[in-house]
């Protein structure tokens, strides 16, 4: 018995012996089911790179032939000038950020774990071997100053949907071209063009941590490309009608810009731009470079929206009726005034703020001023100097250790489980309440500013960043990226803060109305965040989207509420409401295809009641109409387990491993069915679910933290309600 479960558990890491012996397991008669079980880590592990080795030798190591830029910029100036300004070409251990996480993660996990960052962070370091060298990684090494090079991207083969550096890198060095002969160019062309296109990110933007790297529990970290496939930007979304362009991460990563004469991988005149622009303000500003943090900055304002959206006076502790939108909503003295401030992810393709998302740092501010300009009351107005965020939103990812307690530096090797997040999806949008007692005199009308503010990362994680930059090591990097790269870094400089969205309302006598955007959208919004707060108040969201669907101007906007609706009501238990809001919804809005999202609150409705073959056809809808979204080909397989249709469920379980390996939902129906189907690599199946699934001791945890941590209690109920101080 202990030899055969040594078998499942080497079946379950994906190991090709395990494989051998799983197949003559079976018996001779037996049909071999198509099975997904997450692959091992190989020759780099805990990373899951592969590299493609040349047979012949070549002058310099494979590191020092990634690091080489300069040749690449002898034909493609414009390019390799972008490349230098961008955030990949800081990515290893000349980025103070990275270099004080990746010494943190090499001091208590060893350095082999070290390769999960190196596999796409450090190539150059790592196929050298001084990932995990006895000696320390040297700040005057150029391969520790090169992060994501040319010849890294372009080399890549293959990719997979795993993460962790999951691609196929190719080390045969490229031929130089010599432009006067066709033949040499066409070849250089074919060598470098990418193999994998939009895929070709997927490999390292999604991240996941795992007993591979020593740590007790499996736990995923960042994923962009998940996100973004399941969002309506792929036209696999499911969460509401949608209307937006089609784009991936080319298209609003590397947009086209003007090039000059000189950089000959131009078309008509454009290059894609290497400067993958994103939201990290504080690493172009921490170099000084300004047009990276100019357009840095351009890509986050108006990324997402902030309204105040609605307004009710509470009287004895009882609220009375919004005020909807809450422009012009009355002020009464000595009594409590609730506001309800929405964001919404209106452009980012993914989760917003994206990346690491335990330190990111983006919070609302909100001011009340009185007719004459003075402060009456606010919040989040000094998160800005403060790293204690106890008092205010922010929009982050709250993560704990053993005993419970948030942490602040990135520090993986404590990572346990997340207690909740606070970032936004693509498309979502979130309310939050803020409250307080309207002074017994004010004069009115009463301006409300609500603005949305984004810092790459917490003041927690730049002291520590800046404190490490000062050691002696610190200072040896900081040279040497001068050195290497030219460049002169100051993590303990401020970092930028950019406004993302701001609005203003007046309340009281007096007041003029906000006609920025139309107020049915607004209304519709703050509903459709309310939605996702019924958890406890289950009756504030209907009367906002009954406004919304009063005001709604033409046929699609009435469809969009009462696609809200129908969730709403599944969320409360009512089926019948809810298949009638979504009959209405398609009569609104009788499009072929229809969209997914009325098959998902029909399926929801009926899964929450226990009417799995009720759910069966609306959520096998889901998948045609989504075929790219997880949590559909998760939600079908759940169902076809409980109807007993294991076979369909094991094709659905395995349609969404392909889109997202290590999905702990995808693999119990795996497990399930192939259980229920008696089939040999059940074993396997549930071995690759124990150890994927979500840590058992996450409750614990979340209580734990919930209890010694005023903001961990705050920020894991659905219902967020945070007080207004008085200003004077």
């Amino acid at each position: 018995m202990r030899c055969l479960a040594i078998i499942a558990v080497l079946a379950a890491c994906g190991s090709p012996e395990a494989a051998r012996q799983a197949d003559t397991a079976l018996p001779a008669t037996a049909p071999r089911r198509d099975v997904r079980i997450p692959r091992a880590p190989g020759a780099n592990a805990p990373s899951l790179v592969a590299i493609e080795h040349p047979t012949a030798n070549t002058e310099l190591s494979e590191g020092a032939m990634l690091s080489d830029v300069d040749s690449c910029a002898t034909c493609h100036p414009d390019v390799s000038a972008q490349w230098s300004s961008s955030a990949h070409s800081f990515a290893s251990f000349g980025n103070p950020i990275y270099r004080f996480n990746v010494e943190m993660a090499r001091d208590s996990l060893g350095k082999e774990a070290s390769q999960h960052c190196g596999g796409c962070h450090d190539m150059p370091l790592m196929v050298d071997g001084l990932m995990t060298s006895a000696s320390p990684v040297s700040a005057a090494d150029l391969r520790a100053h090169s992060g994501v090079t040319c010849r890294l991207c372009h080399a890549v083969q293959s990719t997979t949907y795993d993460g962790n550096g999951s691609y196929v890198w190719n080390a045969t060095p490229l031929d130089a071209p010599s432009l006067d002969d066709p033949s040499s160019i066409a070849r250089h062309k074919k060598q470098v063009t990418t193999k994998v296109d939009t895929e070709l990110c997927v490999g390292c933007h999604r991240g996941f941590l795992s007993p591979d790297m020593q740590m007790p529990v499996h736990l995923t970290g960042i994923d962009e490309p998940g996100a973004w496939r399941n969002s309506a930007y792929t036209g696999n979304g499911l969460a509401q009608i949608d209307k937006v362009e089609k784009k991936n991460c080319l298209d609003c990563h590397m947009e086209r810009v003007a090039s000059t004469p000189d950089e000959l991988g131009a078309k008509q005149g454009t290059v894609a731009s290497h400067r993958f622009v994103g939201g990290h303000t504080w690493m172009a500003s921490m170099r000084g470079d300004t047009e990276q943090l100019r357009l840095a900055r351009a890509k986050l304002e108006g990324a997402a929206s902030i309204d105040v959206a609605g307004a009710r006076v509470v009287t004895n502790g009882k609220p009375g009726a919004w005020h909807l939108p809450a422009d012009g909503a009355p002020i009464v003295a000595g009594t409590r005034l609730e506001l309800d401030v929405v964001l919404r992810n209106l452009l980012v393709g993914h989760r917003f703020p994206g990346g690491v998302l335990d330190i990111q740092d983006t919070w609302i501010e909100v001011e009340l001023t009185d007719r004459n300009g003075k402060r009456i009351a606010g919040n989040g107005l000094d998160h800005a100097t403060k790293a204690d965020d106890t008092d205010s939103h922010v929009l982050r990812t709250l993560v704990v250790d053993d005993d419970g307690h948030v942490l602040e530096h990135h520090e993986m090797a404590k990572f346990r489980t997340q207690v909740t997040t606070k970032t936004l999806a693509a498309r979502e949008a979130q309310a939050v309440r803020y409250t307080f007692t309207v002074p017994a005199r004010v004069a009115e009308p009463v301006t409300v500013t609500a603005r949305l503010r984004h810092r790459s990362r917490t003041l927690a994680m730049q002291e520590a960043t800046c404190k490490a930059s000062r050691t002696a090591e610190g200072a040896e990097f900081l040279s040497g990226a001068k050195g290497a790269r030219d460049v002169t870094l100051d993590p303990c400089a401020p970092q930028p803060i950019t406004l993302i969205a701001q609005t203003r309302i007046e309340l009281g006598r007096g007041a003029r109305t906000n006609t920025d955007r139309p107020a049915w959208q607004r209304m519709y919004e703050h509903g459709m965040a309310l939605v996702q707060m019924v958890v406890t108040r289950v009756e504030d969201a209907r009367p906002v989207l009954d406004a919304a669907l009063a005001a709604a101007p033409d046929d699609r906007a009435r469809a969009m509420v009462n696609a809200q609706l129908g969730w709403l009501a599944a969320k409360q238990g009512r089926i019948a409401d809810a298949i009638a809001n979504i009959a209405r919804a398609r009569e609104l809005l009788p499009a072929t295809p229809a969209p997914a999202v009325f098959d998902a609150v029909l399926a929801d409705a009926y899964v929450r009641a226990n009417r799995w073959t009720d759910a069966l056809a609306p959520a096998r809808a889901c998948t045609e109409r989504a075929p790219k979204n997880a949590n559909a080909w998760s939600l079908y397989a759940r169902v076809l387990v409980a109807v007993g249709d294991h076979e369909a469920a094991l094709a659905a379980a395995t349609s969404g491993l392909d889109l997202a390996p290590r999905d702990p939902d995808l693999l119990r129906s795996q497990a399930t069915a192939l259980a229920a189907l008696k089939d040999p690599q059940a074993r396997a199946a549930h071995t690759a679910y124990t150890r994927f699934r979500a840590p058992d001791e996450a409750a614990t945890l979340r209580i734990r933290c919930a209890q010694g941590s005023a903001r961990c209690w705050r920020d894991r109920n659905p219902v967020q309600t945070l007080e207004l101080s008085q200003l004077h």
